[in-house]
């Protein structure tokens, strides 16, 4: 079963923290079973022209509210390695801080109707509600 805690989301926004200092994060916990990381206020991100499926595409992180698909950090263009890095944050920063005893998994099996990680993870750019800000 999905769970995730305090003390291990509060690991993940110090890692952040540390590892990004430039930027700042809200790290949240949503039912017990999820951790929702959001880019809140850093530098501006560039515009990127990226090929998705064929065909090219701009991504602007800078406006309100940007998902990030964290499987598929290379549709994000010169922000991958970024993305990336938080991605391997989330996984890790609470068994490396203690705060875990076992790291991040997905034994999932889509095909039977079995679900079972250690918790699910959202990131994005911005929220609906506070757009990110440029400093």
């Amino acid at each position: 079963m999905a769970y995730i805690n305090a003390e291990q989301v509060k690991s993940i926004r110090l890692a952040l923290k540390q590892a990004f200092p430039e930027y700042k994060f809200s790290v949240t916990k949503e039912h017990h079973s999820s951790v929702n990381v959001t880019v809140t206020k850093g530098p501006a991100f560039e515009i990127q022209k990226v090929w998705n499926r064929g065909q090219e595409q701009t991504v602007d992180l800078n406006t309100d509210g940007q998902s990030i698909n964290h499987h598929h950090t290379h549709w994000y263009g010169d922000y991958q390695n970024f993305f990336d890095r938080i991605v391997t944050i989330i996984k890790t920063a609470p068994f490396v801080a203690g705060t875990s005893d076992r790291a991040w998994f997905d034994e999932s099996d889509s095909m039977t109707d079995y679900f079972h990680t250690a918790y699910y993870m959202n990131v994005s750019v911005g929220k609906w509600d506070k757009p990110y800000q440029i400093v």
